[in-house]
């Protein structure tokens, strides 16, 4: 009884790496490239920003961010939703992450609409242009947000922390 449950194990752990084989044999996505599995999650976001479903776009391309780092068409869109929802300090921060690689991408944009008057959420191609067309999308967005960061309220300081020590007691009573 114990041998065949030992040769049953071994023979599901084989064939669960003969299953895995092809994904782990997969090359990771060349640096500015779209990783195939990113694509689904890409375009629904997009297509759930355009039906004004906010919340569960950023899921989407918070999907994307997980398998691709730093991809601008995801974090453009994620700072499109912070900052139609008035989260303009996350909007820049989202913004400034898409500029350290949106010039590698040169997938061309198929769609552009406006979230709330400001920013631009894009929905790529998979086709390859000889330049970026997301880069200047970030910059202008980012040029459009910098003076709703700039009017934002300074934050107020944080105080130092407060010395806890126990009053001694008083000499002479």
């Amino acid at each position: 009884m114990r041998k065949i449950s030992v040769v049953g194990l071994v023979l599901a752990v084989g064939l669960c790496l003969l299953l895995a084989a092809p994904v782990m044999a997969q090359p990771p996505a060349e640096e500015g490239t779209i990783p195939q599995d990113a694509w689904g999650p890409l375009n629904q976001g997009y297509d759930l920003i355009a039906d004004g479903k906010y919340d569960a776009a950023a899921e989407q391309f918070k999907k994307v961010v997980k398998i691709d780092l730093n991809n601008p068409f995801a974090l453009n869109n994620l700072g499109a939703i912070a900052s139609q929802k008035g989260d303009y300090k996350s909007a820049m921060a989202f913004l400034k992450q898409a500029t350290t690689k949106a010039d590698k991408y040169k997938n061309k944009v198929a769609q552009t609409c406006f979230v709330a008057g400001l920013c631009n959420a894009v929905k790529p191609t998979k086709e390859v242009g000889a330049t970026s067309t997301i880069a200047p999308i970030v910059q202008e967005n980012i040029a459009k947000l910098k003076p709703k960061v700039e009017a934002l309220p300074p934050q107020p300081s944080t105080p130092p922390p407060m010395d806890l020590k126990k009053p001694g007691k008083e000499k002479g009573k």
